[in-house]
């Protein structure tokens, strides 16, 4: 058994690389696939924790994408979207996919500072310095829940969802945008770099099952190649809506518990909310589709 869908303190997560793949050891997996948000920083740390406990651990990414890009083809989702994709079998060599992430930091370390500043001026009491000691320590990456986190602390606000609705939210009084690839940039990106491209959790693009297959036969002319149908966020009926969709179009299906330890803890690993099981089989796949990418 195996789960390629999995978080660590890198990101959002509530484990630290090494005490994944402990979890996962102790679970019986096989093999894991780290999959931070935007940062592939973890990786060493679980390569080699997982060389120590006997568990294959899969370099991966889930970058978040711009979901303009939905309109800008005419579809219609029915609701606020979220786009990520998942990248796996990272090079340990210098490669643009990992440079393309530091670049995401660096924007987003700016950004960081820019949202404590506009913090500070309407009135709320915060450094940068505790914010990330909020979400680890320095080389963490910060999100909006950590500055949430320590406004409630600090009793700036009420409650983690008073600090969203009137300072963190899209258009909030210090809210900031962040650097986002378009979906298109980050498949290439991955492609160049000899890294699986696949399109994760495809019902939060809240797309008609017609609109949906639009989109992915679009990706799929940029370079995607598989789609997470084994979520375990999804019924049994929504798994096998999204096997046929990638049936139809020759995609490898991919599947995880998206882990997020005690941050998210209904999502249990392996098999998050769903129980779902993913097979060795998917592993296979993906690394055939690996040697394909890098044998052109």
């Amino acid at each position: 058994m195996i789960d390629l869908h999995c978080h660590t303190t890198v990101s959002d997560g509530g484990d630290s690389p090494t005490e994944l793949v402990q979890k996962a050891a102790a679970a019986g997996l096989r093999a894991i696939a780290v999959t931070d948000h935007d940062n592939d920083s973890g990786c060493d740390e679980a390569v080699a924790a997982g060389s120590r406990l006997g568990v294959e651990v899969v370099r991966g990414v889930e970058i978040s994408c711009d979901v303009d890009a939905l309109t800008e083809r005419g579809l219609t989702p029915k609701q606020r979207p979220t786009m990520h994709l998942l990248g796996y079998f990272i090079p340990e060599t210098p490669n643009p996919l990992s440079e393309g992430l530091a670049e995401l930091q660096h924007a987003r370390a700016n950004r960081n500072q820019l949202m404590v500043d506009r913090l500070n001026e309407v009135g709320i009491d915060i450094t940068f310095e505790e914010v990330e000691t909020e979400a680890g320590g320095p080389g963490s990456q910060i999100g909006r829940p950590h500055f949430a986190n320590v406004m409630v602390r600090k009793a700036a606000v009420p409650d983690f969802q008073s600090a969203f609705d009137e300072y963190l939210a899209k258009g909030a009084k210090a809210y900031l945008g962040r650097k986002l690839y378009r979906p298109i940039e980050a498949i290439e990106l991955m492609s160049r770099s000899g890294v699986v491209p696949v399109l994760a959790h495809p019902f939060t693009l809240w797309l008609d099952d017609a609109d949906l297959d639009s989109f992915v036969t679009d990706l799929m002319e940029s370079g995607l190649q598989g789609i997470e149908g084994l979520h375990g966020d999804l019924a049994y009926e929504e798994q096998e809506s999204v096997r046929e969709l990638a049936a139809r179009h020759g995609l490898v299906v991919t599947g995880g518990s998206d882990y997020h330890g005690d941050m998210v803890p209904d999502r249990r690993l392996p098999g998050g909310k769903s129980g779902v099981t993913v097979p060795d089989e998917v592993l296979d796949a993906l690394k055939d589709v690996v040697d394909a990418l890098r044998s052109w």
